[in-house]
């Protein structure tokens, strides 16, 4: 595909879009795009930072997370079309922090590092972009270093769901379901819980008419947003 078009895609990207033409041509002839199959791993942990990702499209995802001690998986973030990531290690240099992996079919744009680095240099737009986009990561990660602190495992949970269902959600005739496929383990990995909690709060839920989920597709549909949004809320004193 040509790099003309490659150009077009990535001023679709968030971060890249208020760069100038000559700039996300210049971008696209360094960039390759790549199609990795469900499951693959694109970084690992410790891995040099040697490129930035870009997400063009595609009804799958990307997980970026780290195994801890115990060889479970902490799911840090998730990320659909429209975003980028990479871009810490590729801004100071240090290794990769955590693993990324394909979830499901996805279509990316990789940048070299060296490309990337001289586009930021060049073009203040992109600088501007790079500082809201970590001012909006680190705004969202002190509030769930807030949340594992002091809010409840079921609180926890249903404002990741309503973050994700925000983000990107397809209306059924049931209601509003999140665009992609998460397991309960994959809920489970975001929050740094065990499966089993979190099965037993979506039981609850699904006894409640909040949500319904359909384990064979891994697909959790929203029924009640206000009901999911006072959950959310958390609990009130009373008194």
């Amino acid at each position: 595909m040509s790099d003309a078009r490659l150009a077009e895609d990535l001023g679709r990207i968030t971060l890249l879009r208020d760069l100038p033409p000559p700039a996300l041509a210049r971008l696209a002839e360094a960039a390759r795009r790549i199609a990795p199959p469900d499951g693959a791993p694109l970084f690992a942990q410790g891995d040099p930072p040697d490129a930035v990702y870009a997400v063009l499209e595609g009804r799958g995802r990307v997980r970026v997370g780290a195994p801890d001690n115990a060889a479970k998986r902490l799911m840090v973030e998730v990320f659909r079309a429209g975003d980028v990531f990479g871009e810490i290690g590729v801004l100071d240099g240090a290794p990769r922090s955590a693993d990324a992996m394909v979830i499901g079919e996805v279509r990316l744009a990789r940048i070299p590092a060296a490309a990337f680095l001289e586009t930021a240099q060049a073009e203040p737009a992109l600088g501007l972009a790079l500082a809201r986009l970590l001012s909006a990561r680190l705004r969202r990660t002190f509030g769930l270093l807030q949340d594992a602190t002091f809010a409840p495992l079921e609180v926890r949970l249903a404002r990741q769901v309503l973050y994700l269902l925000k983000a990107d959600s397809v209306k059924t005739e049931k209601g509003l379901r999140l665009a992609a496929r998460f397991r309960q383990g994959d809920l489970a990995d975001l929050l740094g819980a065990t499966t089993r909690s979190i099965i037993s709060i979506l039981n609850a839920w699904r006894a409640a008419n909040l949500v319904a989920y359909d384990t064979e597709k891994a697909y959790l549909f929203v029924l009640d947003e206000a009901g999911l949004a006072a959950v959310a809320a958390g609990p009130r004193d009373g008194g």
